[in-house]
C-alpha cells in the first residue's frame, strides 16, 4: 500500500461507525503496518494493549507503541505520512493520540494479522503485570481495579508462570496472588477497598 492509501486507511478507520475497541484495534495495526514498511517494528503497549485483550476492562483514545530500528526523525516521517500532526510528544489525528514512549521492548510480543495489516502487542501478561506493578508500587487503587478486570478476562489463558517470574523481578507476586483472592470473590472491588488492602499489606 502507498502512504496516501495507509492514510486514509487510518481515517476510515478511526472515523467509522464501528465498536471502540474495533477502531482502536485497526488503527493501531495500520499505524503498525506504515512503521514496519519503514524499516522500523513497532509494538502496541500500555492502555490500548489492554483494550485490545479486555476491551471490558479499559477504554482509550492514546495508542502507545515502543518503536524499535530507526530515528525519531524517521518515526515522525512516517507518522506525519498518514496524516497525523505533531503536538509535542504526541501526533494527533482528531481524538487519536499516539505517543512514542519507548525504543526497546523488552517483553515478548504476539502479531495478528488485521485485515490487510499486521499489529503486535505486548503479551497479556506483561500489560497485566504492569498493572499490578503500579498497584504494588505507586498505590495506585486504578490499576488495581484494571488489573482484577483484566484477570477475570484472562481465565484460563494466562502462561502463569512467565507472568510470575515477571513479578517476582518487580517484587510484586504476592500482589498478584491478593488480587487474585479478590477476583475468585466473585465481588467486583472498590477503588476505597483496593486503596483499605495496599495499606494493610504494605503501609
Amino acid at each position: 500500500m502507498t502512504d496516501s492509501e495507509l492514510a486514509r486507511a487510518l481515517a476510515q478507520a478511526w472515523r467509522s461507525e464501528r465498536e471502540h475497541v474495533e477502531r482502536v484495534v485497526l488503527a493501531a495495526a495500520v499505524i503498525t503496518t506504515a512503521l514496519d514498511r519503514a524499516g522500523m517494528r513497532a509494538t502496541l503497549v500500555g492502555g490500548a494493549a489492554i483494550e485490545f485483550y479486555a476491551p471490558d476492562a479499559y477504554t482509550t483514545a492514546d495508542l502507545d507503541f515502543v518503536v524499535e530500528g530507526r530515528t525519531r526523525e524517521a518515526i515522525d516521517e512516517t507518522l506525519t505520512s498518514l496524516r497525523m500532526q505533531r503536538q509535542g510528544r504526541h501526533w494527533v489525528l482528531d481524538d487519536l493520540f499516539v505517543e512514542v514512549p519507548g525504543s526497546y521492548q523488552s517483553e515478548p510480543a504476539e502479531s495478528f494479522e488485521i485485515g490487510p495489516f499486521t499489529l503486535r502487542v505486548v503479551r497479556k501478561e506483561y500489560v497485566l503485570g504492569d498493572r499490578i506493578i503500579g498497584y504494588r508500587w505507586w498505590k495506585y487503587a486504578g490499576y488495581g481495579l484494571q488489573a482484577v478486570d483484566m484477570i477475570d478476562a484472562f481465565a484460563g489463558e494466562l502462561d502463569d508462570a512467565a507472568l510470575r517470574a515477571y513479578l517476582r523481578r518487580e517484587g510484586a507476586e504476592d500482589t498478584y496472588d491478593l488480587l487474585l483472592k479478590l477476583s475468585a470473590s466473585g465481588s467486583p472491588p472498590t477503588a476505597k477497598e483496593l486503596d483499605a488492602l495496599w495499606h494493610l499489606h504494605y503501609s
